[in-house]
């Protein structure tokens, strides 16, 4: 199933300047790896020399921050549209 994925500003020189694209998948890490086969100079920025998603990685989906950790569990539907952002700290 195809969904709509929004690439931050600091990620889209990786797609050719595109601020969405089109990937496959039914959870959000089929998706992101779906992404990453596509435009592999996403791959070192999404996912780290083990091939888990990078900590720091984000994903917003139907208004709820999801996490790298639920990445796996996350569904996903058809037309669905995800953002993809960092995690932001500070105290």
């Amino acid at each position: 199933m195809t969904v709509r994925v929004c690439i931050p500003r600091v990620l889209r020189r990786m797609t050719g300047g595109k601020r969405a694209l089109e990937a496959e998948g039914t959870t959000l890490r089929e998706v992101l790896l779906d992404l990453a086969r596509e435009n592999p100079p996403l791959a070192l920025h999404l996912f780290d020399e083990q091939g888990g998603v990078r900590r720091h990685i984000v994903c917003i989906h139907s208004s709820t921050a999801i996490r790298p950790g639920e990445f796996a569990a996350h569904r996903v539907g058809p037309g669905d549209e995800v953002i993809i952002t960092n995690a932001l700290a500070g105290g």
